[in-house]
């Protein structure tokens, strides 16, 4: 049996609530899963996030632009992993 290793470089914290994203000037909203300090992943239904397009997104606690790293099916769910671009 293969055992899918973790290749992240830190460390990440549960966090919960909508995240409103803006793409190509449309907005929708995603559930938060987790946060790190550099990304953070997130549950949605747009197929339009793929890996390489940047978002805006606002949370109640945090702001910016994010590029998305990857889009995977989980658990019946799509979700994705979004590196926060600064500067």
């Amino acid at each position: 049996m293969r055992v899918a290793r973790d290749l992240r470089g830190e460390d990440r914290e549960i966090c919960q609530g909508q995240v409103r994203l803006h793409l190509d000037d449309t907005e929708f909203h995603a559930e938060l899963v987790d946060v790190s300090s550099n990304g953070f992943r997130a549950r949605h239904s747009d197929p339009r996030l793929e890996p390489g397009r940047e978002v805006r997104f606002q949370h109640r606690i945090f702001a910016g632009r994010a590029k998305v790293v990857w889009t995977a099916l989980v658990g019946g769910q799509t979700q994705s992993g979004f590196q926060i671009v600064r500067g």
